[in-house]
């Protein structure tokens, strides 16, 4: 196993490379900077700043002294912040992970009850009712939920607040400090969870129905074992194999943040400053960022390749 987790890294150099060149030359086609889009800055202070950022390099150059910054764990300079990217993105990814982590759990789980219990009672009223439901709320857009999560949970009931991640103002600490922390949460996990739980619920009630329909199914129900044992035992447990590779691309995005729901509630997460970081054309920001999303997607796949070998001995990795 040691052998080929070191083989599947060393595998991921040339991809980094690659995903590398191809991101500095996007940026770099990107029309405007920081330093342009900011009407306050003089001509003369602009030209010394695009000097001293290197913004005005051939890309070549912008890429050698970019990869040069990498290895040694500097992602650029944000000239938006004024702080190193790496700095950035530790202070506020986090947040982010606290929110993808709960929605991850809560969306996961509902989404393999719901799966199966559809698989099982296929074409049952329970089985519609499911489908209508969950292509009616893949079919809205995520500010749209938000907004009206908003205005019945917060404006007109008052149940949660509107946004933010702690009270305004107020100094709790402990255990007070943690359920504040908590009752902010609610909306952005309700939407979140609501919207990645339908595609999931799809893929998992397909995964079973395949699985239910072969042989050793058969086979465990005719030598009498309980249906209970032979769908959560028996049938979950293949179908969740090909859920493998989900789960891999789950971890970059649990850093990735959710953009568009994390500027909506006021979230301080990694997704609203990367949003805010495009607006603003920081290009180191833009930069340093994808390229750690690209990384973080490259080991989950490696992850996931390893977690095959682990779930099913049928697989070998050569």
């Amino acid at each position: 196993m040691t052998t080929q987790v070191i083989r599947r890294l060393l595998q991921t150099i040339p991809t980094l490379i690659g995903v590398s060149i191809v991101l500095v030359l996007i940026f770099h086609l990107i029309p405007g900077n920081f330093v342009d889009s900011n009407p306050t800055i003089s001509k003369e202070r602009a030209a010394e700043l695009k000097e001293m950022y290197g913004l005005t390099d051939p890309v070549h150059i912008k890429y050698l002294k970019w990869v040069k910054g990498v290895s040694t764990g500097d992602l650029g300079y944000s000239i938006q912040h004024k702080q190193p990217v790496t700095t950035i993105i530790d202070r506020y990814v986090w947040n982010s992970v606290l929110i993808a982590g709960v929605v991850l759990i809560f969306s996961w789980t509902i989404a393999i009850f719901v799966g199966v219990f559809s698989a099982v009672r296929q074409h049952s009223f329970y089985d519609g009712l499911i489908t209508f439901l969950v292509f009616a709320v893949m079919s809205l857009p995520s500010f749209f939920i938000g907004l009206l999560a908003i205005k019945f949970f917060a404006v007109d009931n008052r149940i949660f607040p509107v946004g933010g991640m702690i009270t305004t103002g107020a100094n709790y600490e402990g255990w007070a400090h943690i359920w504040d922390v908590i009752e902010h949460m609610f909306l952005p996990v309700i939407v979140l969870t609501a919207l990645n739980v339908g595609g999931l619920t799809r893929y998992f009630r397909t995964s079973m129905l395949d699985v239910i329909k072969q042989d050793f199914i058969r086979t465990a129900r005719a030598k009498g074992l309980k249906e209970r044992t032979v769908i959560f035992k028996h049938a979950l447990r293949n179908a969740l194999i090909p859920a493998i590779t989900l789960l891999g691309f789950e971890i970059p995005g649990l850093f990735a943040g959710a953009m568009i729901t994390e500027k909506i509630f006021n979230w301080p997460g990694i997704g609203s400053i990367f949003l805010n970081a495009i607006n603003a054309r920081d290009y180191f920001l833009m930069l340093g960022y994808t390229f750690f999303i690209a990384f973080l997607t490259i080991i989950g796949n490696v992850i996931a390749d390893l977690l095959y070998r682990v779930a099913d001995p049928r697989v070998r990795m050569k």
